[in-house]
């Protein structure tokens, strides 16, 4: 009998505790890196991976940075998937390729002859400028040896203060990322093709 209303107790008294917790907002507005247009012609067969990206620059949360270096999660707005997710999405869609001259997520089977590893070390807001900075490296496909590294930085002004402006800014920023590293990805992988 103790045990019963020491039972009954407890989950009355967290009943209590989950009534008071802050309830999460939905944000206005959903945003999207892709689809993104095929751009750039491939000669070779590369796997791309899913970039790297610290944990807040990563998910569904769009951030911005503020005049003491602090970074902030934007209220209102939110990407659609995670970033890296709509990131390594809109370089698939950049990247066109026939036959076995393709651009394949990291999960697809078979050798392929490149590899492209990659890092998003910078996705957020500064006032009313988006800014997209992309480190990426060119591996062999089988031995993994790097072929070539780049580094691709882009900026987007939003047309005014609002979340709404400011996230679409950093779609644009993204875009552009995405369409100067595919254009490095194709240019590097036209010459001779190592056997995947």
């Amino acid at each position: 009998m103790i045990r019963f209303l020491i039972i009954s107790a407890t989950i009355a008294s967290l009943a209590g505790c989950v009534s008071v917790l802050p309830k999460t907002e939905a944000p206005e507005a959903y945003y999207r890196i892709g689809p993104i247009q095929p751009m750039h012609e491939l000669k070779a067969s590369v796997r791309i991976r899913e970039p790297e990206a610290s944990r807040l620059f990563s998910g569904r949360t769009i951030a911005a940075e503020d005049e003491t270096g602090a970074l902030r999660v934007v209220r209102a707005v939110q990407w659609t998937d995670n970033a890296t997710e709509m990131m390594l999405g809109g370089l698939l869609d950049a990247l066109n390729g026939k036959g076995e001259h393709a651009a394949l997520p990291a999960g697809a089977s078979g050798p392929t002859q490149y590899e492209v590893t990659w890092r998003m070390s910078e996705f957020t807001l500064y006032g009313s400028t988006a800014r997209c900075r992309l480190d990426a490296a060119l591996l062999t496909g089988r031995a993994r040896t790097v072929i070539s590294q780049t580094t691709v930085a882009t900026t987007a002004v939003a047309l005014d203060n609002t979340n709404a402006a400011r996230a679409k800014a950093l779609t644009d920023a993204g875009r552009a990322c995405i369409s100067e590293l595919a254009a490095f990805i194709a240019e590097e992988t036209a010459g001779e093709t190592p056997a995947p």
